[in-house]
Protein backbone atom coordinates (compact mmCIF):
# COMPACT_ATOMS: atom_id res chain seq x y z
CA UNK A 1 0.00 0.00 0.00
CA UNK A 2 1.46 3.32 -1.04
CA UNK A 3 0.20 5.58 1.79
CA UNK A 4 1.16 9.21 0.07
CA UNK A 5 -1.59 8.38 -3.02
CA UNK A 6 -4.57 7.70 -0.15
CA UNK A 7 -3.32 11.12 0.99
CA UNK A 8 -3.49 12.47 -2.43
CA UNK A 9 -6.87 10.69 -3.32
CA UNK A 10 -8.06 12.68 -0.04
CA UNK A 11 -6.88 16.02 -1.60
CA UNK A 12 -8.23 15.52 -5.07
CA UNK A 13 -11.39 14.19 -3.90
CA UNK A 14 -12.07 17.27 -1.37
CA UNK A 15 -11.64 19.68 -4.23
CA UNK A 16 -13.71 17.91 -6.41
CA UNK A 17 -16.81 17.77 -3.95
CA UNK A 18 -15.68 20.80 -1.94
CA UNK A 19 -14.04 23.23 -4.60
CA UNK A 20 -15.33 26.58 -5.45
CA UNK A 21 -15.03 27.74 -9.34
CA UNK A 22 -13.62 31.10 -10.63
CA UNK A 23 -12.12 32.48 -13.33
CA UNK A 24 -8.76 32.78 -12.91
CA UNK A 25 -7.26 36.07 -14.23
CA UNK A 26 -3.10 34.73 -14.34
CA UNK A 27 -4.08 31.51 -17.08
CA UNK A 28 -7.39 32.72 -18.10
CA UNK A 29 -9.38 29.62 -17.64
CA UNK A 30 -11.76 28.33 -14.68
CA UNK A 31 -10.11 26.78 -11.59
CA UNK A 32 -11.31 24.63 -8.76
CA UNK A 33 -10.09 25.62 -5.27
CA UNK A 34 -10.41 24.74 -2.00
CA UNK A 35 -8.48 27.46 0.52
CA UNK A 36 -6.09 25.25 2.52
CA UNK A 37 -5.34 21.26 3.16
CA UNK A 38 -1.77 19.71 5.27
CA UNK A 39 -0.41 16.90 3.67
CA UNK A 40 1.94 14.92 6.07
CA UNK A 41 4.25 11.13 5.21
CA UNK A 42 6.45 9.92 7.47
CA UNK A 43 9.83 7.84 5.74
CA UNK A 44 9.25 4.83 7.61
CA UNK A 45 6.00 4.85 5.04
CA UNK A 46 8.89 4.80 2.13
CA UNK A 47 9.71 7.45 -0.26
CA UNK A 48 6.81 9.98 -1.20
CA UNK A 49 6.28 8.85 -4.90
CA UNK A 50 3.05 8.53 -5.92
CA UNK A 51 1.80 5.71 -7.88
CA UNK A 52 -1.36 5.98 -9.34
CA UNK A 53 -0.26 8.22 -12.03
CA UNK A 54 3.85 8.01 -13.44
CA UNK A 55 5.97 10.25 -10.94
CA UNK A 56 8.06 12.57 -13.41
CA UNK A 57 11.12 11.34 -11.58
CA UNK A 58 13.99 12.98 -14.02
CA UNK A 59 11.84 16.38 -13.87
CA UNK A 60 11.77 16.06 -9.81
CA UNK A 61 15.27 15.37 -9.47
CA UNK A 62 16.71 17.80 -11.98
CA UNK A 63 14.92 20.56 -10.86
CA UNK A 64 16.09 20.26 -7.44
CA UNK A 65 19.21 19.67 -8.59
CA UNK A 66 18.48 23.25 -10.92
CA UNK A 67 17.68 24.98 -7.65
CA UNK A 68 20.91 23.96 -5.51
CA UNK A 69 23.08 24.92 -8.48
CA UNK A 70 21.66 28.17 -7.84
CA UNK A 71 21.29 28.19 -11.51
CA UNK A 72 18.49 30.27 -13.23
CA UNK A 73 19.12 29.07 -17.25
CA UNK A 74 17.11 26.53 -18.66
CA UNK A 75 20.71 25.54 -20.44
CA UNK A 76 21.12 22.99 -17.14
CA UNK A 77 17.54 21.59 -17.66
CA UNK A 78 17.29 20.93 -21.61
CA UNK A 79 20.40 19.73 -21.49
CA UNK A 80 18.56 17.02 -19.24
CA UNK A 81 15.78 16.58 -21.36
CA UNK A 82 13.36 18.59 -19.35
CA UNK A 83 11.40 21.06 -20.62
CA UNK A 84 8.51 22.21 -18.22
CA UNK A 85 10.14 25.72 -17.34
CA UNK A 86 10.79 26.58 -21.14
CA UNK A 87 7.28 28.55 -21.71
CA UNK A 88 7.84 30.55 -18.41
CA UNK A 89 11.31 31.04 -19.42
CA UNK A 90 10.18 32.28 -23.03
CA UNK A 91 7.28 34.18 -21.51
CA UNK A 92 10.81 36.39 -20.16
CA UNK A 93 12.41 36.31 -23.39
CA UNK A 94 9.59 38.02 -24.58
CA UNK A 95 9.33 40.45 -21.96
CA UNK A 96 12.68 41.55 -22.41
CA UNK A 97 14.37 40.32 -24.97
CA UNK A 98 15.17 42.84 -27.95
CA UNK A 99 15.13 40.39 -30.70
CA UNK A 100 11.96 38.01 -30.58
CA UNK A 101 12.20 34.36 -31.60
CA UNK A 102 9.71 32.25 -31.74
CA UNK A 103 8.68 29.68 -28.88
CA UNK A 104 9.63 26.60 -31.32
CA UNK A 105 13.15 28.41 -31.99
CA UNK A 106 13.70 29.44 -28.64
CA UNK A 107 13.34 25.87 -27.32
CA UNK A 108 15.21 24.47 -30.45
CA UNK A 109 18.15 26.72 -28.85
CA UNK A 110 17.24 25.64 -25.08
CA UNK A 111 18.75 28.42 -23.09
CA UNK A 112 16.80 31.50 -21.67
CA UNK A 113 17.33 32.92 -18.04
CA UNK A 114 13.48 32.73 -15.62
CA UNK A 115 14.93 35.66 -13.57
CA UNK A 116 15.26 35.61 -9.75
CA UNK A 117 13.86 32.06 -9.63
CA UNK A 118 14.26 29.56 -6.55
CA UNK A 119 17.94 29.06 -7.26
CA UNK A 120 19.19 32.10 -7.07
CA UNK A 121 16.73 33.12 -3.75
CA UNK A 122 17.92 30.14 -2.25
CA UNK A 123 21.51 30.16 -2.61
CA UNK A 124 22.17 34.09 -3.31
CA UNK A 125 19.09 35.78 -1.53
CA UNK A 126 19.60 39.72 -2.38
CA UNK A 127 23.07 39.19 -3.87
CA UNK A 128 24.55 38.03 -0.64
CA UNK A 129 23.10 34.83 1.15
CA UNK A 130 23.47 31.72 0.65
CA UNK A 131 20.23 30.34 2.76
CA UNK A 132 20.90 26.65 1.66
CA UNK A 133 24.76 26.80 3.32
CA UNK A 134 23.29 28.51 6.21
CA UNK A 135 20.95 26.18 6.52
CA UNK A 136 23.47 23.07 6.47
CA UNK A 137 25.53 24.90 8.69
CA UNK A 138 23.31 25.49 11.35
CA UNK A 139 21.78 22.04 11.08
CA UNK A 140 25.07 20.62 12.12
CA UNK A 141 25.35 23.70 14.78
CA UNK A 142 22.11 22.98 16.28
CA UNK A 143 19.84 21.12 14.95
CA UNK A 144 17.16 22.15 17.43
CA UNK A 145 17.23 25.61 16.53
CA UNK A 146 13.92 27.77 15.53
CA UNK A 147 15.73 29.43 12.71
CA UNK A 148 16.69 26.60 10.15
CA UNK A 149 14.68 27.99 7.45
CA UNK A 150 14.76 28.94 4.06
CA UNK A 151 12.72 31.52 2.14
CA UNK A 152 11.85 31.68 -1.39
CA UNK A 153 9.48 34.84 -1.43
CA UNK A 154 11.75 37.54 -2.14
CA UNK A 155 9.28 40.70 -2.18
CA UNK A 156 11.89 43.00 -3.77
CA UNK A 157 12.18 40.90 -6.84
CA UNK A 158 8.79 39.66 -7.10
CA UNK A 159 8.90 41.33 -10.77
CA UNK A 160 12.42 39.94 -11.95
CA UNK A 161 11.36 37.00 -11.88
CA UNK A 162 9.35 34.79 -14.82
CA UNK A 163 7.16 33.07 -12.01
CA UNK A 164 6.81 33.70 -8.64
CA UNK A 165 7.86 30.62 -6.10
CA UNK A 166 4.74 28.69 -5.28
CA UNK A 167 6.49 26.95 -2.43
CA UNK A 168 7.61 30.09 -1.09
CA UNK A 169 9.61 28.35 2.69
CA UNK A 170 10.60 25.60 3.99
CA UNK A 171 11.79 25.13 7.74
CA UNK A 172 13.86 22.23 9.59
CA UNK A 173 12.33 21.10 12.84
CA UNK A 174 14.84 18.63 14.80
CA UNK A 175 13.30 15.98 16.97
CA UNK A 176 14.61 14.40 20.16
CA UNK A 177 14.61 10.78 19.04
CA UNK A 178 14.70 7.81 22.46
CA UNK A 179 18.32 6.47 22.11
CA UNK A 180 19.56 10.11 22.61
CA UNK A 181 20.21 11.36 18.70
CA UNK A 182 17.81 13.73 16.80
CA UNK A 183 15.99 13.45 13.48
CA UNK A 184 14.32 16.39 12.00
CA UNK A 185 11.32 17.10 9.80
CA UNK A 186 11.23 19.39 6.57
CA UNK A 187 7.85 21.70 6.57
CA UNK A 188 7.16 23.68 3.87
CA UNK A 189 4.52 26.54 3.17
CA UNK A 190 3.00 26.58 -0.47
CA UNK A 191 1.18 29.84 -1.32
CA UNK A 192 -0.75 28.32 -4.28
CA UNK A 193 -0.87 24.24 -5.72
CA UNK A 194 -1.61 23.00 -9.25
CA UNK A 195 -2.61 19.40 -7.74
CA UNK A 196 -2.75 17.70 -10.02
CA UNK A 197 0.54 18.17 -12.59
CA UNK A 198 2.26 20.13 -9.70
CA UNK A 199 2.08 18.95 -6.73
CA UNK A 200 3.52 15.65 -7.19
CA UNK A 201 6.84 17.18 -8.10
CA UNK A 202 6.57 18.98 -5.15
CA UNK A 203 6.39 16.66 -2.87
CA UNK A 204 8.54 14.21 -4.29
CA UNK A 205 11.55 17.23 -4.50
CA UNK A 206 11.00 18.10 -0.59
CA UNK A 207 11.23 14.29 -0.27
CA UNK A 208 14.52 14.02 -1.89
CA UNK A 209 15.89 17.57 -0.43
CA UNK A 210 14.95 16.07 2.82
CA UNK A 211 17.10 13.07 1.66
CA UNK A 212 20.00 15.01 0.66
CA UNK A 213 20.16 16.78 4.12
CA UNK A 214 20.15 13.52 5.95
CA UNK A 215 23.09 12.86 3.71
CA UNK A 216 25.01 16.08 3.97
CA UNK A 217 24.55 16.37 8.05
CA UNK A 218 24.04 12.93 9.41
CA UNK A 219 20.49 13.48 11.11
CA UNK A 220 17.90 11.38 10.40
CA UNK A 221 14.80 12.95 8.00
CA UNK A 222 11.99 11.46 9.89
CA UNK A 223 8.69 13.45 7.56
CA UNK A 224 7.72 15.63 5.29
CA UNK A 225 4.75 18.12 5.78
CA UNK A 226 3.45 20.48 3.34
CA UNK A 227 0.60 24.00 4.57
CA UNK A 228 -0.86 23.71 1.28
CA UNK A 229 -2.88 26.95 0.28
CA UNK A 230 -4.79 28.39 -2.68
CA UNK A 231 -4.99 24.40 -3.69
CA UNK A 232 -6.61 23.60 -7.06
CA UNK A 233 -7.77 22.00 -10.11
CA UNK A 234 -7.67 24.22 -13.42
CA UNK A 235 -10.09 23.17 -16.13
CA UNK A 236 -8.43 20.93 -17.95
CA UNK A 237 -7.94 18.27 -15.34
CA UNK A 238 -11.54 17.86 -13.63
CA UNK A 239 -11.58 14.67 -15.94
CA UNK A 240 -7.97 13.90 -15.46
CA UNK A 241 -8.82 14.07 -11.61
CA UNK A 242 -11.42 11.49 -11.88
CA UNK A 243 -9.74 9.18 -13.70
CA UNK A 244 -7.08 9.19 -11.06
CA UNK A 245 -9.81 8.48 -8.35
CA UNK A 246 -10.94 5.54 -10.16
CA UNK A 247 -7.35 3.80 -9.65
CA UNK A 248 -6.62 1.91 -6.85
CA UNK A 249 -4.17 3.49 -4.54
CA UNK A 250 -3.26 -0.06 -3.00
CA UNK A 251 -2.24 -1.52 -6.30
CA UNK A 252 1.04 -0.36 -5.52
CA UNK A 253 3.97 -0.60 -2.48
CA UNK A 254 5.88 1.34 -1.34
CA UNK A 255 9.30 2.36 -2.86
CA UNK A 256 12.42 3.71 -1.19
CA UNK A 257 15.20 6.13 -2.30
CA UNK A 258 18.50 4.86 -3.05
CA UNK A 259 21.67 6.43 -4.19
CA UNK A 260 23.74 4.77 -6.80
CA UNK A 261 26.94 3.01 -6.60
CA UNK A 262 28.42 5.64 -8.78
CA UNK A 263 28.51 7.93 -6.35
CA UNK A 264 29.34 5.98 -3.25
CA UNK A 265 32.45 5.06 -5.26
CA UNK A 266 33.56 8.83 -6.66
CA UNK A 267 32.41 10.62 -3.63
CA UNK A 268 35.26 10.24 -1.24
CA UNK A 269 33.62 10.76 2.04
CA UNK A 270 30.44 8.94 1.64
CA UNK A 271 31.44 5.88 3.32
CA UNK A 272 32.36 7.98 6.06
CA UNK A 273 29.12 9.68 6.38
CA UNK A 274 30.68 13.44 5.07
CA UNK A 275 29.42 15.10 2.25
CA UNK A 276 29.66 18.44 1.36
CA UNK A 277 26.58 20.31 -0.57
CA UNK A 278 29.65 21.54 -3.28
CA UNK A 279 30.42 17.91 -3.04
CA UNK A 280 26.37 16.21 -3.81
CA UNK A 281 26.39 19.84 -6.69
CA UNK A 282 29.84 18.29 -8.17
CA UNK A 283 29.08 14.80 -8.32
CA UNK A 284 25.66 15.53 -9.24
CA UNK A 285 23.57 13.82 -12.10
CA UNK A 286 19.90 13.75 -12.49
CA UNK A 287 20.49 9.67 -12.56
CA UNK A 288 22.06 9.84 -8.94
CA UNK A 289 18.92 9.00 -7.31
CA UNK A 290 16.56 6.01 -7.83
CA UNK A 291 13.72 5.10 -6.49
CA UNK A 292 13.88 1.65 -5.60
CA UNK A 293 11.05 -1.25 -6.17
CA UNK A 294 8.60 2.02 -7.91
CA UNK A 295 5.93 0.95 -9.78
CA UNK A 296 3.00 3.05 -10.98
CA UNK A 297 -0.28 3.01 -13.26
CA UNK A 298 -0.02 4.98 -16.59
CA UNK A 299 0.35 8.66 -17.40
CA UNK A 300 -2.64 10.79 -17.40
CA UNK A 301 -1.58 13.27 -19.95
CA UNK A 302 -2.75 16.87 -18.83
CA UNK A 303 -1.66 20.35 -21.02
CA UNK A 304 0.48 22.74 -18.63
CA UNK A 305 -0.89 25.96 -18.88
CA UNK A 306 1.79 29.10 -18.17
CA UNK A 307 0.96 32.15 -16.46
CA UNK A 308 -0.14 35.13 -18.74
CA UNK A 309 2.37 37.93 -19.03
Amino acid sequence: MSKIDHKFHELCRLILTAGVEYNNKNRGVKRLQIPSFTLRHEFKDGFPAITNKRLYWKGTTGELIWFLRGDNNVEYLNKNGIVFWNEDAYNWHKKYANHVVSFENFQERGVGSVGQNYSVQWRNFNGKTDQIQLLIDGMKKDIMSSRLKVNAWNPSELDQTALPPCHSEFQIIGVPLENGTFGFELHWNQRSVDTFLGLPLNIASYGLLAKMLEQITGFKALAIEGTLKCVHFYDNQYEAAKELLERDPDHHQNCELEINDEFKLNCEGFARGIITLDTLMQLTDINMFKLKGYTCDAEIKVAMLAPKQ
